[in-house]
């Protein structure tokens, strides 16, 4: 494979797991639970059920954000570090 080709596909896997893992571990385990949390005191309806999930999804939130970006990191580590064949 081409010395391009392969830095744009290590680009390509490295942006594409941080916008994963910012989806994944930013939006939907970190942001929106506080949104529920937040919606729920507002209204006065928090349940024990909400907090714990909320807590729960919160607490693993940073990682599974650092799963995801280090395996697509990995991954584009394959392409990134292959030696140039002479």
């Amino acid at each position: 494979m081409k010395k391009t080709a392969r830095r744009i596909m290590a680009i390509l896997l490295s942006l594409g797991g941080t916008i994963l893992a910012l989806y994944v571990g930013g939006y939907w385990l970190l942001l929106r639970p506080i949104h529920k949390l937040y919606l729920g005191y507002m209204r006065h309806a928090i349940t024990l059920g909400l907090l714990l999930n909320s807590f729960v999804r919160i607490f693993f939130s940073a990682t599974v954000f650092g799963s995801i970006w280090c395996i697509f990191d990995i991954l584009a580590g394959f392409f990134r570090d292959e030696e140039e064949e002479n």
